[in-house]
C-alpha cells in the first residue's frame, strides 16, 4: 500500500495547491502501476494530543477563549533526527543545522519526600554555569511542567509549595512556576541564582527570593566597602560553601560537578532543541471529547475532569498519526518547510510511533510566485504544476498559459475524436510517451509535459484515421496521470499504462 501526503506547514494557498497536484500525479502514477492508494482521511487527532499530553510532550497557551496546543519535542526525538538518516543529504543537513545547542550539565534535584511527584522522580534542571550554585534560592519551572501537573496554576509567578533538595548542600529549594521559563529549552526547568544572573534578580525581587552569593570578584574582604552588586557572572571565587571556598570559578564549577556526578545527581549534558510548533487549538465544545483543566494546565479524555473541548487546525498531527503504518510514505513538502513543518514531522513520527519516520522517498516544492494573467483557475493551476521543475519557483508566464490552453483543447478534441480501432494495438509506443511515463515515474511533471507536448501536437495534426491506437491510447494514459485529464471511454488506464 502506498502512502503519498503532502505537508503544508504554513505555506500559502497557491504553494499548498502545488504541493497538492504532485501528490494527486503520484497517487495517480501508483493507481497505473496497480499499487493500492489509500484515499486522503482526516484521522481524530484526540488520541494523539492525549498521549503526547501524557508523555509531558504539550505546552499550552489560553488566548481569546482558546487554547493553543504547542508540541515539545523530546531528547530522544531530537536525536533521532540529528543521527538519523532515510531523507535527502540536503534536507538531512538544513534540519541539523536548525537545532539549537547548548553545552552543559543535568542536575538532579530530589523531591523533599524523597519521592518524586506524579511518578516523575528527581525534578531534572539543564544548567550551561553552575559555578555559583550553591547559593541557588529555588527552581522555577513553566507552566505544563510534568512536575506540577496535579496542581492548580494561578496566572502569573506563583509558589507551588513544593521543594526539592539542593543535591550539592541539601538545602530545601522552593519549586516556583514562573512564565519567562521556556518549555523547549533544557528541561522547562531553571535553577534560579538572583545574585548571579540578571534575569533570576529580577524574578528573585519581584517575588521575594533572598539574593545570596556563590562567588565574590576580586578584592571581597567582608567589610561593607567591598560587598558584591549583583548578579555577579562566571567571576572571582567561591564563598560559604565550607571547604569549597576560595576557588577560582571555573574551578569550582569542576568540583562541584565531580562531587554530584560520584552520586549519580549530575552528568554532562548537550541540550538540543528544534524548538516547538503549534499543533492544535482547542475550542469549547460540549461534544468534542477532550476535556481542558484550565487550572491544572492539563489535558485529559476523561469525562468531568476539565471544560469538554475539540481539537482543531491539526492537520500536521492528523498526518503524523497515519504514518508509520505500512509501507515507508512518499512526502511532498515546500521546500520552504525543510526545517520547518517537515521536521517537526519527523519529531512527531518519533514520538507517536517510538521509530524514526523513514520515508520512500521526500519531493520538494518551491513556492509559487503570483500572478495575475487571464486564465481560469484550472488553466493556471496546470500551468503552475507543469510550467517549472518543482525544485524552481514557478513563475507563471503568459507563454505557459497559452500553452496549457492548447494542451488542453487539443485533448478534448482528442477525447471526442477517440476511434474504437485495434489496428496497431500490439505497436510499440511512440518515444515521447515513452520519456513522459519516465519522467512521472520520477515526479518531474515539467519534464514530462516537455515530452507529451509535441506527440499531442502530432497527434492533433494528423487525420483521425492515420492516429494509431497504440500511440493515443498510450497518450491518454500518461495524460491523465500527469494532469487527471479524462480518459475516453473504452481506453484502461492500467492497460495502457502497462503497454508502454
Amino acid at each position: 500500500m502506498k502512502q503519498i501526503v503532502a505537508i503544508h506547514g504554513r505555506a500559502a494557498a497557491p504553494d499548498q495547491a502545488r504541493c497538492d497536484d504532485v501528490v494527486g500525479m503520484l497517487r495517480r502514477v501508483a493507481l497505473a502501476q496497480g499499487e493500492p492508494v489509500p484515499e486522503p482521511q482526516a484521522p481524530d487527532a484526540a488520541p494523539a494530543l492525549l498521549a503526547l499530553a501524557e508523555r509531558g510532550r504539550l505546552a499550552f497557551s489560553e488566548m481569546d477563549g482558546a487554547v493553543e496546543v504547542f508540541y515539545i519535542p523530546s531528547r530522544a526525538a531530537n536525536l533521532s533526527v540529528l543521527e538519523g538518516t532515510g531523507f535527502p543529504e540536503a534536507v538531512q543537513k538544513k534540519q541539523a543545522d536548525a537545532f539549537r545547542t547548548s553545552q552543559g550539565a543535568l542536575f538532579r534535584f530530589p523531591p523533599e519526600e524523597g519521592e518524586g511527584h506524579g511518578d516523575h522522580g528527581a525534578l531534572e534542571v539543564f544548567i550551561t554555569d553552575w559555578s555559583p550554585s550553591p547559593a541557588a534560592a529555588a527552581v522555577a519551572v513553566h507552566r505544563g511542567h510534568p512536575f506540577i501537573a496535579d496542581l492548580e496554576k494561578p496566572r502569573g509567578a506563583s509558589f507551588t509549595g513544593r521543594y526539592v533538595r539542593h543535591p550539592l548542600t541539601g538545602d530545601l529549594l522552593p519549586v516556583w512556576i514562573a512564565d519567562w521559563v521556556k518549555p523547549d529549552f533544557g528541561t522547562g526547568a531553571v535553577l534560579v541564582n538572583p545574585a548571579h544572573d540578571a534575569t533570576d534578580l529580577a524574578f528573585g525581587r519581584s517575588v521575594g527570593l533572598p539574593v545570596r552569593f556563590g562567588l565574590v570578584p576580586a578584592g571581597f574582604d567582608g567589610r561593607p566597602g567591598t560587598w558584591p552588586v549583583p548578579p555577579v557572572v562566571k567571576t572571582g571565587q567561591s564563598i560559604k560553601t565550607g571547604f569549597w571556598d576560595g576557588l577560582p570559578a571555573q574551578e569550582a564549577m569542576q568540583r562541584y560537578f565531580d562531587a554530584l556526578e560520584a552520586v549519580g545527581f549530575a552528568e554532562r549534558h548537550r541540550d538540543v532543541q528544534a524548538g516547538r510548533w503549534r499543533i492544535a487549538r482547542l475550542v469549547a465544545d460540549p461534544t468534542g471529547g477532550l476535556f481542558w483543566d484550565g487550572g491544572r494546565v492539563r489535558l485529559s479524555g476523561s469525562a468531568g475532569e476539565g471544560v469538554p473541548v475539540r481539537a482543531e487546525d491539526t492537520a500536521l498531527l492528523g498526518t503524523v498519526s497515519t504514518l508509520g503504518h505500512g509501507a515507508a510514505p512518499t512526502l511532498v513538502c515546500q521546500a520552504a518547510e525543510q526545517t520547518e513543518a517537515l521536521l517537526f514531522l519527523r519529531l512527531l513520527a518519533f514520538d507517536l510511533h517510538g521509530a524514526p519516520l523513514a520515508p520512500e522517498r521526500v519531493l520538494l516544492v518551491q513556492k509559487v510566485q503570483e500572478a495575475k494573467l487571464p486564465a481560469p483557475p484550472e488553466v493556471l493551476r496546470l500551468g503552475v504544476l507543469v510550467g517549472a521543475p518543482l525544485q524552481q519557483v514557478a513563475v507563471l508566464k503568459q507563454q505557459v498559459v497559452e500553452q496549457v490552453q492548447r494542451f488542453l483543447r487539443v485533448h478534448g478534441e482528442l477525447v471526442e475524436a477517440w476511434p474504437a480501432r485495434a489496428a496497431d494495438a500490439a505497436a510499440a509506443p511512440p518515444k515521447a510517451v515513452l520519456q513522459a511515463r519516465a519522467a512521472l515515474l520520477e515526479g518531474d511533471p515539467a519534464k514530462a509535459f516537455a515530452a507529451l507536448g509535441p506527440l499531442q501536437k502530432q497527434l492533433g495534426g494528423q487525420p483521425a484515421e492515420q492516429r494509431g491506437e497504440s500511440a493515443l491510447a498510450g497518450y491518454f494514459a500518461v495524460a491523465h496521470v500527469l494532469a487527471g485529464l479524462d480518459l475516453p471511454a473504452g481506453v484502461d488506464l492500467r492497460r495502457s499504462w502497462s503497454r508502454i
